[in-house]
């Protein structure tokens, strides 16, 4: 079965406890939005898939989002600091996490 139990996933040494909405990296917690963390979970959830700007948006925001689409970057890569390099763009197609 899955490492970390039912509630965890796990990539590399990123874990996200969903249960508590926190994410650790190398056992230091990373404080996230909600946002920020619905969208690295998601990514996490589907990694060596490429999903689209406007999946992770409709899925994380809720709606289809008009604005600018370099949010998901900069709330991602930002406070990710070092660990931002796993995501990785797919120009003019959107994000993966791995790969």
């Amino acid at each position: 079965g899955p490492k970390g139990g039912p509630s965890e996933l796990i990539y590399k040494n990123l874990r996200i406890r969903s249960e508590r909405h926190q994410v650790f990296a190398d056992d230091e917690e990373i404080v996230l939005t909600l946002k920020e963390y619905e969208l690295l979970k998601y990514l996490i959830e589907n990694q060596d898939i490429v999903l689209t700007r406007n999946q992770i948006l409709g899925r994380v925001w809720g709606y289809d989002f008009d604005g600018e689409t370099r949010t998901v970057d900069v709330h991602i890569r930002q406070k990710l600091g070092e660990y931002g390099k796993y995501i990785e763009t797919v120009r003019g197609v959107g994000y993966r996490i791995g790969g």
